[in-house]
């Protein structure tokens, strides 16, 4: 075993396979073996500019599909645990729903919605070419095909106060391990410097 690997398995967090700068396929071994809700504790726990980290730290990752995003099975709303990179209002969820014909779309749950709306984007599979080719898209440029039933009305993000936040944006999303991925926001292809992970609860 080298020292850089033993050091790696001495450290029982994320937080510390993070400063150890473990590589990416140790970072999924280690929170594969976790339950659900140690794994949700494990990631929330990575705040500020330790989301940005763990993007980085998983470049290379096999590419998350959005048949394993959100199964071709799912059965109304499926809700993925957010943390962003933020000071303030760094907890949120996203929300999916497989439409008829097989789109999905989302939306931000948070507790400035009434401010900012509903923030809906289109999931795209990652498109094989370019700098984010092997990354899931989150697309805020392209209407939902309807609104799934229950959720907020649909408001376009170049609107109102959702243009602040929303317009223009594209996410792109790597695969940090089962049930967890990581992401960071672009406008018009410019990088934000902002982040968010995903976590599904169970």
């Amino acid at each position: 075993m080298t020292a850089a690997s033993s050091t790696h398995g001495s450290s029982t967090s994320l937080a510390g396979l993070l400063d150890a700068r473990a590589p990416q396929t140790e970072i999924e071994r280690y929170l594969d073996g976790l339950s659900p809700a140690a794994r949700l504790d494990e990631v929330l726990g990575i705040t500020g500019s330790g989301v940005g980290r763990l993007y980085d730290a998983v470049l290379g990752a096999p590419t998350v599909t959005v048949e394993e995003f959100i199964p071709a099975n799912t059965q109304g709303t499926l809700i993925y645990e957010g943390r962003n990179s933020l000071a303030v209002f760094s907890r949120f969820q996203k929300r999916f729903h497989r439409m008829p014909g097989g789109v999905v779309v989302g939306y931000n749950h948070q507790s400035m919605s009434f401010l900012t709306g509903p923030g809906y984007f289109v999931v795209k599979a990652a498109s094989g070419s370019g700098e984010h080719g092997k990354e899931l898209l989150f697309d805020y440029t392209e209407a939902p095909p309807s609104e799934p039933e229950g959720w907020p009305r649909y408001t376009p993000n170049e609107r109102g106060m959702s243009r602040l936040v929303y317009a223009h944006m594209h996410d792109y999303v790597r695969r940090v391990c089962r049930g967890v991925v990581v992401g960071k926001a672009y406008k018009k292809g410019v990088d934000q410097k902002q982040y968010f992970s995903l976590t599904l609860p169970a």
